[in-house]
């Protein structure tokens, strides 16, 4: 019998070979429910359903490791993404303020919090949280460029009347 490690890492090494049916496979033969309430289990789980686009099983898996282990941000950081994805950016957006209250200083949750206030047209809240996210980490500034979700509050500084 195969152990419940050894088939974590089984399914780790063939998400990380884009082997995702492979990877499901393994994370599926392990059948002790007590396995399931593991973060290493639940994030390899996380990580198939992105690969996967699995937006709604992908909820499931990351809302788990935000309720088992709040000072995680990976499953704050995924489950407000799954929302996103499934277009429920209400929720995306209360997901993140709820992590930002855990991990003030977590710039990829800012800049995510940015993302859903721009698709909210809650553009100048999302100007600042960028700029919360890029104070973080500085490669945000690049990436926001680019960023389709943050195209409203790009047009809204554009548009906004140049100041004395």
């Amino acid at each position: 019998m195969i152990s419940t490690r050894t088939r974590l890492q089984y399914a780790q090494g063939y998400l990380e070979l884009g082997m995702i049916r492979e990877a499901s496979l393994e994370l599926k033969a392990i059948t002790d429910e007590k396995e399931f309430e593991r973060i290493d289990y639940l994030s390899l789980n996380v990580r198939l359903c992105l690969e996967s686009r699995k937006w709604k099983r992908m909820i499931k898996f990351a809302r788990k490791i935000a309720q088992l282990d709040p000072e995680n941000a990976f499953g704050w950081v995924n489950w407000a993404y799954a929302l996103r994805e499934l277009e429920q950016t209400p929720e995306a957006k209360s997901v993140a303020l709820d992590a930002l209250k855990i991990h003030p200083k977590e710039a990829v949750l800012w800049f995510n919090l940015a993302c859903y206030c721009s698709l909210l047209g809650e553009v100048e809240d999302a100007s600042q949280h960028l700029d919360q996210a890029v104070a973080l980490e500085k490669s945000f500034e690049a990436e926001a460029v680019d960023d389709p979700d943050l195209d409203n509050m790009w047009q809204w500084i554009r548009n906004a009347p140049e100041t004395p």
